[in-house]
């Protein structure tokens, strides 16, 4: 018997149909049971999916290489870079020793902010950062820093792809809301109207003209994160990395089934209903939600590209592993299209610092066509 499915399963029967994201959020999230939250090794060979930082260490080395000029952007004494759903910390590592190798100075003044809430309940994570204790500060959830006030990095990977969020349809020309039932005892999807009027202010911002039955997702917790960070930080840089597209490609007619899927031991699926707490649940990001979002907190766009370009731009071609042919075809598993490099997107967002941006971002000679999926 799956313990968590019988526990979706008792919570329907007690108060009716519930939103797919209130069943996502149970499915990764629940305590011990959820998917992100028992102890397993989700990521990697062993695991259902690869990330950026297990492709190669020198995604890390080019994301501090990022921060290093990011920081001579701030007039603040000190730089906290701060990572939102950092997983087991693979990512900070190789950003950590990329920096005390290479910008010891700034190295000397960072703070290293990880905020998850497995690794700040496992046994490893101070062991892990053994080399950067005086460095590292991990946090369960981004609000036990509100206090605080930063200025620095904020950055992202594969954060928001994984944040519950809201089936839509379209029926007779409205906007209905995907509801998970049960129809004899077994999950059952059904539908009616939307959950909430943030939902239809969403729907109604996008501007876009959807087809009959055409199914869509709509992720609501992007606003709150952008409102804890603009609260958290004084001046900086969000770097937001995922795989996404802008709300004119995302919600392209062609996709009439939405973007979700399911992973589970590096296959995917469309059906969320089987092996719940032991596939991930995910969706594309809509990088026009964040770019909204963000301006209306006075967080402005700066840059978005494909990992690949972001990568070139950044000097990946210059890191010594690229010139001595080390490892040379997990790195560009990175940058090249139809790879990595064209599935994930970046986005660069700035807070208190329009006045000094203009010549922040680089423009590698090396350019990589943007390809729509």
């Amino acid at each position: 018997m799956n313990k968590l499915a019988e526990t979706i399963k008792s919570i329907i029967r007690d108060k009716g149909p519930i939103t797919f994201a209130e069943f996502m959020d149970i499915a990764l999230y629940q305590p011990e049971l959820g998917y992100y939250s028992a102890e397993r090794s989700n990521i990697g060979k062993e695991g259902d999916f690869y990330t950026s930082p297990h492709v190669h260490k020198a995604f890390g080395a080019v994301l501090a290489n990022f921060i290093a000029k990011s920081s001579e952007l701030m007039e603040n004494e000190g730089f906290t870079v701060v990572e939102p759903g950092a997983g087991k910390g693979f990512l900070a590592l190789d950003i950590l020793n990329h920096l005390k190798n290479n910008f010891p100075e700034l190295y000397s003044q960072t703070t290293y902010y990880l905020i998850d809430s497995n690794l700040s309940s496992s046994k490893d994570g101070n062991h892990f950062f053994q080399k950067h204790s005086d460095k590292v500060k991990i946090f369960t959830t981004l609000d036990e820093i509100l206090s605080n006030g930063t200025s620095g990095v904020v950055l992202s990977n594969e954060l928001f792809d994984a944040l519950p969020f809201h089936r839509l349809k379209i029926i007779d020309g409205k906007l209905n809301e995907i509801y998970v039932t049960l129809k004899d005892d077994e999950f059952s999807e059904t539908t009616g109207n939307p959950s909430s009027n943030e939902i239809v202010a969403y729907f109604n911002n996008i501007e876009i003209r959807f087809e009959e039955g055409q199914e869509f997702e709509i992720n609501l917790c992007v606003k709150n994160f952008f409102n804890t960070i603009d609260a958290i930080l004084n001046e900086g840089i969000i770097l937001t990395v995922d795989y996404g597209y802008l709300a004119q490609e995302l919600f392209d007619s062609h996709r009439m089934k939405g973007t979700y899927k399911c992973l589970y031991k590096h296959t995917i699926n469309e059906t969320p209903y089987i092996n719940i707490g032991n596939q991930d649940i995910t969706a594309h990001v809509d990088f026009s939600n964040m770019i909204s979002i963000g301006e209306s907190l006075n967080i402005n766009s700066v840059k978005y590209t494909t990992q690949g370009q972001f990568l070139l731009d950044w000097g990946i071609l210059e890191l010594s592993e690229i010139k001595s042919g080390t490892n040379i075809q997990s790195i560009k598993n990175l940058f090249l299209p139809e790879l990595m490099g064209d599935k994930f997107k970046v986005l660069i967002q700035e807070k208190n610092l329009r006045h000094k941006i203009d010549a922040f971002y680089p423009e590698s000679p090396f350019k990589i066509s943007f390809k729509v999926l």
